[in-house]
């Protein structure tokens, strides 16, 4: 499905029904009036302190509407959002598809499903001194056995390969930050993997994957097993 020039459709790792878009955010300055945004979006972007990060607000919003809209056959401006108890934007539209939307600097990435939430997680690999000890704290005891036995030219790699699947297993799960990511297993490869999140003495089943972009950025997706989970928030 092709909605812009700067909106690239991505292959969907392991046959997963689930589809996956990779934004250019800097590519479409005239989205920044986009009058598909709407009130709200408007008035959230202009309080933004920096002018480039509201742009790059209106452009992933503008984008998202788009994408929501062709797959639906809707005007993009009649799309209606409402948040979970953690933030996480979801549709108010009848028979509306899952989607989760993640950036990182002048790029983000969207992702689709029909039926099950889904979550999707960016990240423009960077270097960062403090990458072990950001692993130390928010890998599982295995994951970051795995991170030190990894060669040190790929451990940057290997971070932010487990650093995606992580995040994009909490934004499925919706719980933002009130769920450790050390509490988990997304795993540092890039293959399907089954998972769970524990949840008040339950388990929420889950895959994750890791996505291959064409940007020297890592990213990943992450669907829950139960489409109709009350452990969703």
């Amino acid at each position: 499905m092709v909605v812009a020039p700067s909106i690239v459709s991505l292959p969907s790792p392991n046959h997963a029904d689930i589809a996956l878009w990779l934004i250019d955010l800097d590519a479409h300055p005239e989205w920044c009036d986009a009058p598909w945004l709407s009130i709200s979006e408007q008035d959230r972007a202009s309080r933004f302190r920096f002018d480039l990060h509201a742009r790059r607000y209106r452009a992933s919003h503008a984008a998202l509407r788009l994408i929501l809209g062709q797959a639906m056959g809707l005007d993009p401006s009649t799309l209606e959002f409402t948040e979970g108890t953690h933030g996480k934007p979801r549709l108010l539209n009848i028979n509306a598809p899952c989607f989760n939307m993640s950036h990182s600097a002048g790029w983000a990435l969207v992702g689709l499903c029909p039926n099950h939430p889904i979550g999707v997680d960016i990240e423009l690999i960077a270097p960062m001194a403090d990458a072990p000890l950001l692993a130390q704290k928010n890998f599982s005891a295995s994951e970051y056995a795995v991170f030190l036995a990894t060669p040190p030219d790929q451990q940057l790699q290997a971070f932010f390969r487990c650093w995606t699947r992580k995040e994009a297993c909490l934004k499925a799960l919706g719980s933002g930050l009130s769920i450790e990511p050390h509490e988990f297993e997304a795993g540092l490869g890039s293959l399907l993997q089954r998972t769970f999140i524990a949840i008040d003495g339950q388990a929420c089943a889950m895959t994750v994957s890791s996505i291959d972009l064409p940007i020297p950025a890592m990213a990943a997706f992450a669907k829950l097993a139960d489409a109709n989970s009350p452990l969703a928030m």
